[in-house]
């Protein structure tokens, strides 16, 4: 199972991250990405009712995979498994939501920023990561955290965008997640926005 989930991170490239103050837009965004063609959605759990939403997604969209973001909790990881979500990103590396993950069946994104907190992560098996925040960290470690594990599989957010997510690729990075600028486009071009925003990135993938 975490097989073909990595497998379709890696090949989509691009992840649209939802994080919005209402229900209603997380849903909107969402929506407007899938019609521009991202088929990974992680809807981050500082949305209202962020769990509720991946599960109508996934009713909504069966080819979509749609995760979980901003998992912090035990709580938050058992609340999303039971809403079908397919994956959970956090953005810290806590070993009781990997070992909760693996309980469940569920794969785990854990978020790291520096090499000591990779390597604690690979040792506790983990095989993909998220590098955030991207903009504070820099491509810089991606190139150095492959020519080490050159195994594992790594997912920058924050600071990723349509102008550089092409830098983040090349600097080997295997997916990249797309928030902010989401939100930024919502706000002043609405749902067609998005979908020409999204469209314009997969085009480029």
């Amino acid at each position: 199972m975490y097989k073909n989930i990595y497998e379709e991170l890696i090949k989509s490239k691009a992840v649209a991250v939802i994080r919005t103050n209402t229900y209603e837009e997380a849903k909107e965004i969402s929506l407007a990405a899938i019609e521009g063609g991202i088929n990974v959605i992680e809807v981050t759990m500082t949305v209202p009712s962020g769990a509720k939403l991946i599960k109508e997604l996934k009713e909504s969209h069966e080819d979509v995979i749609v995760g979980a973001g901003t998992v912090l909790k035990e709580e938050q990881l058992k609340e999303c498994a039971e809403n079908k979500a397919d994956f959970i990103v956090s953005p810290c590396l806590d070993e009781e939501i990997v070992k909760g993950g693996a309980y469940l069946n569920l794969p785990v994104i854990p978020g790291v920023m520096t090499m000591s907190e990779l390597n604690k992560a690979y040792s506790m098996g983990v095989k993909f990561v998220k590098v955030f925040p991207g903009n504070v960290v820099g491509k810089g470690f991606i190139k150095a955290a492959k020519s080490i594990y050159s195994d594992i599989n790594i997912m920058p957010t924050g600071g990723v965008s349509d102008s550089n997510f092409s830098e983040w690729l090349e600097a080997g990075a295997d997916c990249f997640g797309i928030g902010s600028d989401l939100n930024k486009i919502f706000k002043t071009e609405g749902s067609n926005g998005i979908i020409n925003y999204c469209k314009n990135i997969k085009a480029r993938i």
